[in-house]
This record gives C-alpha cells, structure tokens and sequence, in this order.
C-alpha cells in the first residue's frame, strides 16, 4: 500500500502539467567574474581534515530515507573523536551527493554538526509529501502554479527553503568558510551525464554559483522525472567575463581528440568513455550560442542526478585520479601533502518486494513507470564501492607507473586507504535487509522508519571490515556504535 501510495503522490504531482505557465523562470545569473580564483571553490575553503588525511563522503539518492541514512553515518562520524579534540565528522573534506542525499550533504555543508538535530526535527519527521501535494493542489497553489515564473519543481524548491536553507546561498557557505566541500550532483536530462554544482563547471557555462539557492541546486539533484519538471539553467555563453581568455579552457580541451587529426589515432573514449564524454559535452557549454545552429547549447535541463551517477561518486573519482579538475589532489599526493584516503560510501538504494514474478499477468501502468524509473537507478548502484575500490587501486597502480618519482607515495596512499561502503546489502539477515530496502522513495518517513535508519547508519560503518584501517589512519579509539543486530530490532 506505501508503493500505491507514494506513486499515487507521484502521480499527483504530475497532474500539475498542465497547469505550468507560459514564463520560464531565470534560475543563475551571469557571471561577472570568470577566473580559477573567484567563487565557491575548494581553495577558497578553509582546511579541514587532520594532517596528511583526506575525507571524502559521498551520498546516494533515495528520498527521506537516504536524507536518513547519511545523517545517520555523519552522527556515527561524530562519534569519532581525533586526538585534537574534535571529531571525523568536522573534518570532512569532501561531500559529494544526489538527490535525498544531496538533502543532508548541502545541510551539512551549511550547519555542520550544529545541525544534525534540525534537519532530524525539521525535515526527516516531517510529512513531505503532505505538504508538497498541500502546497501544489490547493487554489492558491494552484493559481500560483498557472502563473509565468512557477513550475512543479518550485513546489520542492520552496519546501527545502522553509523547512531547511532559509534562502541560503552558495555565497553562505564561502562566507563561512569553513569545509566539506559540497559537490551536488544532477543529471544533464539531454545528455545523460553528472551534472556537478561547481564554480568551475559553471564557468562553462559563464554563471556565478555563489549567487545560486541551496535548495534550488538541491532541488536539481533530487527532480524526479516526471512527477517534477526540471531545473532549468542559462548557458550565458558567449559573455564578456570571458573575453580575451584562451576559451575554452585548457582543462576541457585536455579531454578532447585533436579536431585537426581526428583518424590519426584512437580517441580519447577507448581509455575513458565517460570522461571523454562529459568531455564533449563540456565543451558544449563552453561553447554555448557560438556552436553552430542545431548544435547551441542555450538552455541545460537537470534533473535527479540518480539517473547518471546515483552514488555521487564520478566527480570525486575525478578530483582523486586527473589533473583536469579543480580540485586536483594528484599535486598534493604528489608533495606527501596527502598520504591518506578515507573514502565513506553510503547507498541508500531500494528493493522493494514484488509480486509480479508469481504472475502471468501484464504488469500496469504504474509497475511500468516504476521499473523504467526506479530500477536504472537503484540497481545499477549495488556493489560499486567494491568497483571504486579497485579502481583507485588500480588508478594508483598506473599513477606509479607513470611517475617513477613519485611511485613510492601513491604505493603508500593505496596502502593508506580505508574506503567503507555503507549498504543495506550488507546486512545478512536476509529479513532485516529487505525491510530496509522496502522502505520506499519518498519524502515521508514514519517514526518507526526514521527511528531504524537513525541506527543502522551507524552500525553499517562500523560493520564494515575497512573500518578498523579508518581507526588505525585518524588514531582513534573505537566509538561506542550499534551492532546490526541492534539496528534491526523495532523496524
């Protein structure tokens, strides 16, 4: 019935179509400033992470119940205590997410741990749902929707602000700052690629970030397809704040095949496929209205980042293994400035029970939707922390190969590295994990539910095997956690 439910609220959302106006709301501004140093990037950030130790979190989307669970893990970080004092969780320096991960990641990013208990009071035991179908389908909500300027993601955009971000600002975070850097991840809709909330992928685009809503950026990363239309952003390309560069900028070109010997030898995409092609596809922004006509990039549509990358993995993959990011930590691996890894991946997919397999009938309307939506996402996701691990091996591996001289410190980063994944796969009990993966996609949890998930993040970190080698690189002792035994009792 909780299926039925939450594709009913869905469905309810969608009826909406009709109802968008003829105006196109204008969601980033133009960028007067367009340089390595301006804006909300990294090196605008102040250090975080204990000496020589990068922290990398990313979040996977799910709705409330991955806005849980990676609140749940970020308290069970809190619980880390270093010996300076402080905690693993306010030495974080990386947070990448995708949709209701993206929730926690961005609050987080804005409150640090002086936030756990609002977002828990103020958002997760919360009705969601209720209150975007009261919002959307009440005449007022309704007349507004009719309007220029409001669409169907307006209606999540506007929840996020006033349970959580209160018009918050990417410029909010550099005036505070302080890290994790926050990457949220959406979906190009047109290209099928991560769509990353960076200053410098927004350089492409020739838009100042720092003037963007948090819960619009948000938003993008959790639009669901079809129940919420997507956030739409400028390409203000060609601008002024770009004249006289070298444009596009080298970074991008480093990911294209030579135009001018385009059969002389394989391409870029036999080494990397993806990198070649979020390649092209960022030199489509650069270019913007100066492509040739049927080929202008003026308008991009996001939407969920699930339906391309639904860990939020991709970009911190890229920070860690290519020299064509901002970050690039290979210099800093390089200099000895960072000799350890923890990298914490937490997966928050579904699989809910069904009973189509025990019948010949033809699955409906909704089971249809559901599949074609739902299962690209949450499948696709399961044992890529195991795949992330060998690639960084592996990347690492080719890395010391590559560079005699600095062979011996990317042997020593493999040998320093504690990479948890944090699953519902991995709890045995076969009961236990299915009743986690059942709870649905949704933005209404009830207290039962949120309660269990308050716990099983935290046992499901430290559950995992890697988690000694997390204590062994930060020094810590042992933090008083929940066993999964304990973390499946009441649900």
């Amino acid at each position: 019935m909780r299926k039925l439910r939450v594709l009913g609220c869905c469905f309810g959302l969608a009826l909406l179509f009709a109802l968008d106006g003829c105006g196109y709301p204008t969601r980033n501004l133009e960028a007067s400033v367009v340089d390595e140093f301006h804006g909300y990037r990294w090196a605008n950030l102040a250090p975080s992470a204990p000496e020589h130790t990068l922290v990398v979190v990313t979040a996977s989307g799910g709705g409330s119940r991955a806005t849980a669970l990676t609140l749940s893990v970020l308290r069970g970080l809190d619980k880390i205590v270093l010996a300076d004092g402080q905690t693993l969780a306010q030495k974080v320096d990386v947070i990448s997410s995708v949709s209701g991960g993206s929730v926690a990641a961005a609050y987080f990013a804005l409150k640090g741990r002086q936030g756990f208990d609002s977002l828990e009071q103020d958002f997760l035991r919360q009705d969601g749902i209720g209150a975007l179908l009261g919002d959307g389908l009440n005449p007022i909500g309704l007349a507004t929707l009719a309007t220029e300027n409001k669409e169907r993601i307006d209606l999540l955009i506007d929840y996020f602000n006033r349970q959580l971000f209160k018009g918050a600002t990417y410029q909010t975070l550099l005036d505070e700052r302080h890290r994790p850097f926050l990457v949220l991840n959406a979906a190009d809709m047109v290209e099928g690629v991560p769509f990353s909330f960076t200053q410098r992928k927004f350089d492409l685009l020739c838009s100042d970030l720092a003037k963007l809503p948090l819960a619009t950026a948000v938003a993008a990363s959790a639009a669901f397809p079809v129940a919420l239309s997507p956030v739409t952003l400028t390409d203000y390309q060609p601008c002024a704040a770009v004249g006289g560069k070298h444009w596009p900028p080298a970074w991008v070109d480093a990911n294209l095949d030579d135009p001018a010997k385009p059969f002389a030898e394989p391409s870029l995409w036999y080494d990397n496929p993806q990198r070649a092609t979020l390649g092209r596809v960022e030199y489509a922004y650069a270019l913007g209205k100066r492509a040739a006509p049927g080929k202008q990039k003026r308008y991009i549509h996001l939407l969920d980042g699930g339906i391309a990358d639904n860990l939020g993995i991709f970009e911190p993959y890229r920070m860690l293994t290519t020299r064509d990011t901002q970050p690039s930590f290979l210099g800093e691996i390089d200099s000895g400035r960072i000799t350890k890894l923890i990298f914490i991946v937490i997966n928050a997919r579904s699989f809910s029970a069904s009973a189509l397999d025990e019948s010949q009938a033809t699955p409906g309307l909704f089971d249809m939707l559901a599949a074609s939506i739902n299962a690209p996402i949450d499948r696709t996701t399961a044992g890529v922390a195991n795949q992330l691990r060998e690639l960084l091996r592996d990347e690492f591996r080719q890395l010391a190969l590559a560079d005699p001289t600095h062979a011996a410190r990317f042997h020593n980063l493999a040998a320093n590295t504690a990479l948890i994944s944090v699953d519902f796969d991995a709890i045995a009990d076969n009961s236990c994990r299915r009743k986690f993966q059942s709870i649905p996609t949704s933005w209404t949890l009830d207290s039962r539910e949120v309660d269990a998930l308050m716990r099983v993040g935290e046992a499901l970190l430290a559950n995992d095997p890697a988690f000694a080698d997390l204590l062994r690189l930060t020094g810590a002792r042992r933090p008083n956690l929940p066993s999964l035994a304990e973390a499946c009792t009441g649900l």
